[in-house]
């Protein structure tokens, strides 16, 4: 029997309707076994569990994919990957071909919101289509993260997208809210952080509580009760089960089966429970059928998930699919098919497990169910697509990277080549893992060695180019780390972080022309980003009006225009316009506390030099050092207050303030920002003596070896905060 009845509502279901609220919540990586309403004792949802009491559970709900930005595809669309046309994070966007369920309803009299939580959603992927109101207002990729986690945090996502549910109850809308907090790494604020000592189950504490606040808004405004409302999550989470921390490379039922609530309006069958197989892509038809719209064209193989109400439903066959294994470290793909109980996993060394007997698939039950392995092995077949390279870029483009000397592609392997199973290369991969954790925690040098090692061996790790591109630059070898991220260039030519490392390192080393070149391909990508880099490649050739271009295209194209803004009012301090440019800097501050909620680098910098040319040096000073506060080891707030300090005579702070910089932060850089500060005060003395301190601090430095020979140049902004104060 498919169907059981837990608190035994058997209210009527209601008719379709064009007026039903849809709210759709998606917790990403959220395991279904992990929550109290499938039988998990560690952690509390109260909320969810409110829900679930409303709503109809589905205890086996899987899905197409264990990676964000497919599976999200596959849901909006009811298709699955190999029809939508997405197989990975990165690389593809949402065909036009493919109608997403907010355009199906917004046909349908709708209005339409969404707001979500990670980088890989952003309105570049054309997710955002058939949005109203769309907020990705997530960091930008950075040297500084993986691209995977790049997000922010769901209480943001949720203040983000509440004033519009708010403006917009009194009319049929559907409301996408995406949380990830899930996703690595496990961060979860306080009181989750010390109530859960597994902070994966702080995480989900945490989203609950959001949960609990949409809901209650909900139904502080009369909304919750007349809506449809939909709780699931993308896919699940490794945990170590199989060898995988996280998730991407397998297709083991803790990666792909997911938790589903469906509330109907009047919460009609809540406390029901359907144990048939269900799929992400019934959740598509079940949003057209309850609001009574038109199913369009295209191949949707979902049902509504109310049919499995019924206990004389079909059983289904479900595919799920991972190309992650292959397209970033040139390992096999991974396809499986659940039939019934059976679980099959087409691999290099297949598997099939007994998912009654054996839920946790310990063991490979292939020699003892010979019958049902081959019944699968036939039956996955028609269902395997090949997939098209990852590019989102026009031929031009396409001619453009050719040009560079980046011909290759991201699949770098042929359709039948023999490839190693992901499950014999988890070694490697957690040396990929410790290499990142070397990095992120500040150890350069062990993360090089990693890298150089893992590279030498299997060059077509692909994000490996890039992390070591980043090692390099962080170690001061410029050249080598251009160089490095050109080569990974070459095995992925349509990698945004590493075009975007291309022209931030080559930017460093004054490059303008290798910059250019590859911003104006990562314009078709990204371009708000792009517009913001560009801005800066032309005011280093000097030509302003093409900056102001570029930083105001930015601010059109850019969700978080934080840094085009500061832009602007770098080009306004150039034109001496210092009250325009604080303009600016306050127009900046003020976004970046509604978008993120986080400090800016450079602002109160910036702030400060416009109010010290003013010659409002108190305030001034403010800036500099909240600057300092924000960012204690910035080079450039220490020698623009060390200036401000000097020109007021007050000379004993300045000098102590030199000591203060060195130990926050004994760099290259801050020795030669210090020596050239002091050189331009007139302290010539204590420039050479910083400069040989650096010296001999790091002796290999080949920037801090060429300094004695630059101090005798004092750098044009530090002679006009001179002249001009």
């Amino acid at each position: 029997m498919f169907v059981t009845l837990s608190c035994g509502r058997r209210a009527a279901i209601p008719a379709p309707s064009r007026q039903t609220p849809v709210i759709l919540i998606s917790i990403d990586t959220l395991r279904s076994d992990h929550l109290p309403a499938y039988g998990y004792k560690s952690v509390e949802t109260p909320a969810i569990d409110a829900l679930r009491a409303d709503s109809i559970l589905y205890r086996r709900a899987y899905s197409h994919t264990p990676l964000t930005f497919p599976s999200h595809v596959s849901i909006l669309t009811g298709m699955l990957p190999a029809d939508n046309g997405v197989r990975d994070n990165v690389g593809y966007r949402v065909s036009p071909s493919a109608q997403m369920v907010q355009e199906v309803l917004k046909k349908n009299g709708y209005v339409t919101g969404g707001a979500i939580s990670a980088f890989v959603l952003r309105h570049e992927t054309l997710l955002s289509r058939g949005f109203d109101f769309f907020d990705d207002a997530v960091q930008p990729v950075n040297g500084q993260i993986a691209i995977g986690r790049v997000q922010r945090t769901g209480g943001e996502t949720l203040a983000a997208g509440k004033p519009w549910i708010d403006a917009h109850i009194n009319k049929p809308f559907f409301f996408f809210l995406h949380l990830y907090d899930p996703h690595t790494p496990y961060t979860p604020p306080e009181p989750y952080f010390s109530r859960y000592t597994n902070h994966y189950d702080g995480e989900i504490a945490y989203s609950d509580s959001l949960v609990g606040e949409l809901i209650a808004d909900l139904k502080q405004k009369g909304v919750y009760d007349k809506a449809l409302i939909i709780l699931l999550s993308d896919h699940g989470e490794g945990l170590n089960e199989h060898g995988e921390e996280e998730h991407g490379f397998f297709l083991y039922r803790e990666a792909i089966q997911v938790p589903l609530l469906v509330k109907l309006p009047n919460s009609a069958r809540g406390g029901t429970s359907v144990d048939a197989p269900v799929q992400l892509v019934d959740v598509f038809p079940t949003i057209v059928e309850r609001t009574a719209s038109a199913m369009p064209p295209g191949n949707h193989p979902g049902q509504s998930l109310l049919a499995f109400l019924d206990k004389n439903a079909p059983s289904r066959q479900i595919y799920s699919e991972t190309y992650y294994g292959r397209f970033h470290f040139g390992w096999s793909e991974l396809h499986s098919l659940i039939s019934g109980n059976d679980h099959y996993i087409r691999a290099p060394q297949p598997e099939l497990y007994d998912l009654d007997k054996d839920p946790g698939e310990k063991h490979n039950a292939i020699e003892e169910n010979r019958r049902a392995y081959v019944r699968l092995r036939a039956a996955i077949e028609p269902l395997i697509k090949e997939p098209e390279a990852p590019s989102n870029v026009d031929s031009e483009t396409k001619a453009k990277l050719a040009a560079l000397g980046y011909i290759g592609s991201t699949v770098q392997t042929a359709k039948g080549q023999a490839l190693p199973d992901p499950k014999t290369k988890m070694g490697e991969f957690h040396d990929v893992r410790l290499a990142y954790t070397y990095f992120e925690n500040n150890n350069p040098q062990e993360a090089l060695n990693i890298t150089q090692r893992l590279l030498k061996n299997n060059p077509e790790l692909v994000d490996m180019w890039d992390l070591q591109a980043k090692i390099l630059f962080k170690l001061n070898r410029r050249q080598d780390a251009l160089e490095t991220a050109k080569e990974g260039l070459r095995h992925s030519p349509m990698a945004i972080t590493l075009l975007f490392n291309v022209a931030d390192i080559a930017l460093a080393l004054n490059d303008l022309d290798t910059a250019q070149k590859h911003l104006e391909i990562a314009e078709k990508i990204e371009p708000g980003q792009a517009h913001e880099t560009l801005a800066r490649v032309w005011l280093l050739r000097g030509n302003q009006q093409k900056g102001e271009e570029e930083a105001k295209l930015a601010l059109q194209t850019h969700q978080i225009p934080t840094k085009a803004l500061m832009i602007l009012g770098s080009i306004e301090m150039d034109r001496q316009h210092y009250e325009k440019a604080l303009e600016y800097y306050r127009q900046a501050g003020a976004g970046e506390k509604r978008w993120t909620g986080k400090p800016v680098e450079n602002l109160h910098a910036n702030s400060g030099d416009a109010l010290a040319r003013l010659g409002r040096n108190d305030e001034a000073e403010r800036e500099f050092r909240a600057e300092l506060v924000d960012f204690p080891k910035n080079a450039r707030a220490y020698s623009s207050l060390i200036v401000l300090l000097v020109t007021e005579r007050r000379t004993d702070e300045a000098t102590r303030l030199v000591f203060d910089a060195i130990k926050a932060n004994p760099t290259p850089n801050m020795y030669e920002v210090i020596s050239e500060t002091l050189k331009a005060i007139g302290d010539d003395r204590g420039a050479m003596f910083w400069a040989y301190q650096g010296i001999q601090k790091f002796p290999q430095d080949a920037e801090l070896r060429r300094l004695p020979q630059r101090l005798e140049r004092v750098t044009p902004l530090l002679r006009e905060h001179m002249r001009t104060n």
